[in-house]
């Protein structure tokens, strides 16, 4: 998985050159709000428990320190659709813009067709890359699956070669329309080039998983994995479908491997929330030995195979640790994929595809 460590070290250099959203609230949160607003890299999503009367809101907002946004926080505003505001660093040279929304809380959907991508641009560095949402009932937008695209961003534009062009495809991961059902997902391991060595990152292996991607130090932590698991029962599988095909040079970069090649890589966790004020999500180092894990559904040598096929996948939940399903309990999931399975640790082969698509998570025999 795309983890850098450069973007962390150019905000180290710069000096109040930050210009990030790192906290929202609203006033009687506690009261309207599902669970703590989710806040990546461009969005910040408040999710309602049911529908207020109305949709003007007074957001107010925890920036990186020095900072200003506009419109100032605390105002009032009209969020029947989504409203920009725009982060100016202290220094003044850096300027975000983010998409505030808020949405009515259906609950988790349990099924992703990868139908919906829109293109985040941005100016400094330039870029262009896929971000994936899903519709809810009243054709609101919802972010579940987060890529780190935005990481692979800090350097995207000075890898561009000859005849290449700097658009969606050209990212690790990005939207295809050939999937195995209308639209899906296709993540490719890439070099980060010279620069990206000298900083201990190699490659980015294309990503895709359910909470979001806001860069952080250290990087391993940039990845939040989660969102809110509402069934009444323990899940089953996940399932769906894929292709694949390694690289043709599998390199051992930072850390051993007992790989001769790559592969690919696809998993689900099913987890504890934690009580306030500990985060919900796990970062990318949970390594899946967290405390917090109850039950792991991953890929294995089965499914880690090269098919040009669109080949399907059904893989069983077990309990870890002695634990069981509480109903009781709060719970979080996610799932993740990767087209190369060491991709956290710089171990990889360039080239390396995988393409998803029609992901299901199993709660009952019925589906």
């Amino acid at each position: 998985m795309l983890l850098f460590s450069l973007g962390s070290c150019i905000k180290e250099e710069a000096l109040n050159a930050e210009a990030d959203i790192e906290g929202a609230s609203i006033v009687q949160g506690d009261q309207f709000l599902k669970r703590k607003p989710s806040i990546d890299n461009n969005t910040v999503i408040f999710s309602l428990k049911r529908f207020t009367g109305s949709y003007v809101q007074a957001p107010e907002f925890v920036l990186t320190a020095g900072a200003t946004i506009e419109p100032k926080s605390g105002t009032e505003r009209d969020f029947t659709e989504p409203q920009k505001y725009t982060v100016t660093s202290e220094d003044g040279a850096w300027s975000k813009t983010y998409t505030v929304s808020f949405v009515i809380d259906e609950g988790a959907d349990l099924y992703s067709a990868f139908e919906y991508a829109e293109v985040v641009d941005t100016d400094s560095p330039e870029g262009h890359y896929h971000k994936f949402y899903e519709l809810t009932k009243l054709g609101q937008k919802t972010y579940s699956w987060a890529t780190a695209n935005d990481g692979y961003n800090i350097l995207a534009a000075t890898l561009v070669g000859e005849g290449e062009q700097l658009v969606p495809n050209f990212y690790p991961t990005s939207q295809i329309t050939a999937g195995y059902i209308g639209n899906g997902v296709r993540l490719v391991t890439k070099s980060t080039g010279s620069l990206g060595g000298i900083f201990g990152t190699p490659l980015a292996a294309g990503n895709l998983f359910l909470g979001t991607f806001q860069t952080t130090f250290p990087t391993i932590k940039s990845p939040r994995f989660g969102t809110l698991y509402e069934e009444k029962t323990a899940p089953l599988a996940i399932k769906g479908f894929f292709k694949y095909k390694a690289g043709e040079k599998f390199v051992v970069n930072n850390q051993p491997s007992s790989l001769s090649k790559d592969t690919w890589d696809g998993y689900a966790l099913l987890f504890e929330k934690a009580l306030p004020p500990n985060d919900d999500f796990l970062s990318g180092d949970h390594g899946f030995v967290d405390k917090r894990i109850v039950a792991i559904a991953r890929v294995g040598a089965k499914e880690q195979i090269e098919t040009n096929e669109w080949t399907a996948f059904n893989l069983p939940f077990s309990f870890v640790n002695g634990k069981s399903f509480d109903p009781n309990k709060e719970y979080m999931y996610t799932i993740v994929f990767s087209s190369s399975k060491e991709g956290d640790k710089f171990n990889g082969a360039v080239g390396s595809t995988l393409l998803i698509d029609e992901v299901e998570l199993v709660v009952n025999d019925a589906q």
